[in-house]
Order: structure tokens, then sequence, then C-alpha cells
């Protein structure tokens, strides 16, 4: 998938991001433009998927510290919301979809621009304002390490337990994570630049409250079984949004378990004229 860059302006400096578009906008009236958003380690191929079904332009971005994007050190939310934006400006996106990083990212951005989007899906949150239990960063940590000794076994370990529990031992599962940790190790970036992230969190009590001012719809997905993600951190970040929508998924996990299902919701929800109700 060609890629192209864009340079970015942040509060603590800027960069350049990395970004992918696919589709074209027709009809009437027009599909929308759809940010994709990845996850901490993640990339723009672990977006795709989530894409699928839906309509118009889809433009998939890596957020500082991730394929070629950069920015500065330490990385921060505000770092990862300007580059962000500056794509979804670039590319005129009205939607935008984020994966655990990049949902926590899209809470940034509501928090300071309530109405940048016009829909916003939060797949698999795991942190607003109360910063995550070291059990949850733990596995970030190990994965720093491991690809810093290029170890591809270890770090394919490291993956798995980002993942729901009940996964884990998949053959598919397992097959992810080998081949994301032959590509990680590929980057040959400084994985240790993104342990800031796996401890922050993007939202203060404030941004929290502010959260309160949104009005765009916004779908919240989470799934049982899944210590990375928990549960109760989507239920905290739906409970501020008063235009959210929440689904759970079961322990089979979201997209490795009923990737129809997830694939059809998000698509509905993204191309849905109704108003949602919580």
């Amino acid at each position: 998938m060609r890629t192209l860059t864009l340079p970015y302006a942040g509060p603590a400096g800027g960069g350049t991001v990395e970004y992918a578009c696919a589709g074209a906008g027709s009809g009437t009236p027009a599909p929308p433009t759809t940010l994709f958003l990845h996850g901490l380690a993640g990339s723009i191929d672990d977006t795709r998927p989530l894409a699928s079904g839906v309509p118009g332009r889809k433009v998939f971005a890596h957020l500082p510290g991730h394929g070629r994007s950069t920015g500065p050190d330490p990385l921060g939310y505000d770092v990862l919301a300007a580059a962000a934006l500056a794509v979804a400006d670039h590319e005129h996106a009205t939607a935008a979809l984020g994966v655990s990083l990049g949902a926590a990212t899209l809470l940034r951005i509501l928090s300071r621009t309530p109405d940048r989007f016009e829909r916003v899906v939060l797949y698999l949150p795991a942190v607003a304002d109360v910063p995550r239990r070291p059990e949850a960063v733990a596995p970030h940590r190990d994965l720093a390490d491991r690809l810093a000794a290029a170890d591809a076994p270890g770090v394919a370990e490291a993956l798995l337990r980002t993942q729901p529990l009940a996964v884990r031992g998949s053959r598919v599962a397992e097959a992810w994570a080998a081949r994301r940790a032959e590509e990680l190790i590929a980057e040959d970036g400084d994985p240790r630049r993104w342990l800031p992230l796996a401890a922050a969190v993007p939202l203060d009590p404030e941004g929290l409250e502010r959260l309160r001012a949104v009005r765009v719809s916004v779908l919240v997905i989470a799934q049982e079984g899944d210590p990375a993600h928990p549960v109760e951190a989507a239920r905290r970040v739906a409970d501020a949004l008063p235009t959210a929508r929440m689904t759970v998924f079961d322990e089979a996990g979201a997209l490795w378990g009923h990737r129809t299902e997830l694939r059809e919701l998000i698509a509905g929800f993204l191309t849905s004229t109704d108003a949602l109700r919580r």
C-alpha cells in the first residue's frame, strides 16, 4: 500500500506523519472520509480489516513512533493528536475510528475539539483519565525489551499478551503475532519510545468532564476477557459521552471471534443517518 507523508506541528514540537488512502467518495450524499488510527505497537495494516464494508475514502495513519511517522520525545497525546489532526484536516476526514492508543488519541481530540468529527468509533479504549494497571503496562515493557534484543519469539509472546485471554493460544492469533513480530523488528526503531504512552492517560479530570460537551455520534466497542482493554475503562468513557452507544463482545474477541458482526456494526454506524441514542 503506497504511503504519503505530511508535516505536522504540535505544542511540544513537530514531525512527519505517514499515511495511506484507499477508496473513493461518490454518490448523494457523498459517503464520509474516515480516518483510522491503530493501537500501541500497531500499524496501518492492523486497522484495514476494520475498514471493510465502510464506504467512501479511508485514510490510515501511522501515529508518531510507528512506521515512518516521527515526533518529539517524550511522545505524548498532544503529539499524537496533532499528527492525527494534520492528516484529518489535509484529507478532509469527517469520521474517525481509533483502536486502543488510537481511541485514546481521539478522546484527547474530542476533549479539546468536541465537534471536529461527525462520527467517532472508539474501538477497545484502554484508558481515559485513570492510569492503566501495572499488569496492563507490563506486556508493553516486555515487548520493548524483546524488540531491543531482536528476539522474534519473545516479541510474538509479548504481543499475544495484549490480546484477549481466550484467543492467545489460537493458531490465527499466533500467526498474527509471529508476522507482526518480524515486521516490528524490521522497522528497526527505538521501541522504548512507546513506553511513556503505555503508562500515560489522554484525559485529566477536567478533560473527562469536557467530554460531556460532545454532541457528535460516538460508538464505543469493548470485549470481555481482555485485561489490556478492560470493559470498565470503555464503560467509563461511554458514561462520560452523552451521545455514546456501547457494544460489548464476549471473550472470543470482537475481531478474532466476531469479525463479520464487528465489520457490520462499524460500517452500519459510520453510514447511518439516524441519530444514536444511549
